[in-house]
């Protein structure tokens, strides 16, 4: 008599089982994935545009001249462009994708010593999706009349 051997591997019941848990898991985190998505063109586009800010700061200090970052389109969705004075762009930055929504003012001018030009100025851009959406979280960037850019969580 020989010993009975214990069968290898899975049977087709218990191989469908763990594939239907795991689809299930899968429709269960599916809208979170949605939401970190969301969230991270969120980030990404307010540090874009910080980026831009500080790199045009720094321009007007080197160039000892004002720099003006404009919005492309009628949103700041629509992508942006740094101008000197004598209307050369130093930097494009094409649309962000993603529906994407940035509100703020329709040009930022930097003074030749890296501040904004109006006494008690600063400019605010709401960076969010459109339509907003629950689970996202917008972002302020803010540029103080010193011109120093700062971002946080939330609505400005």
């Amino acid at each position: 008599m020989t010993p009975r051997r214990r069968p290898h591997g899975f049977t087709l019941a218990e191989a469908l089982i763990s594939i239907l848990v795991l689809c299930t898991l899968g429709m269960l985190a599916m809208p979170m994935l949605g939401e970190m998505v969301m969230n991270h063109r969120v980030r990404s586009a307010a540090f874009e545009l910080l980026s831009t800010l500080n790199y045009a700061r720094s321009e007007a200090i080197k160039r000892n001249n004002s720099v003006t970052i404009a919005a492309l389109g009628p949103g700041w969705e629509s992508g942006w462009r740094v101008i000197e004075p004598g209307g050369s762009v130093m930097k494009l930055r094409p649309p962000i994708p993603g529906g994407v929504r940035i509100v703020g003012p329709g040009n930022v001018v930097y003074e030749r010593d890296g501040r904004l030009p109006q006494v008690g100025a600063n400019a605010t851009f709401d960076v969010n999706v459109d339509p907003a959406h629950a689970g996202v979280e917008a972002r302020c960037v803010r540029v103080d009349l010193s011109g120093r850019v700062s971002t946080r969580r939330g609505t400005c």
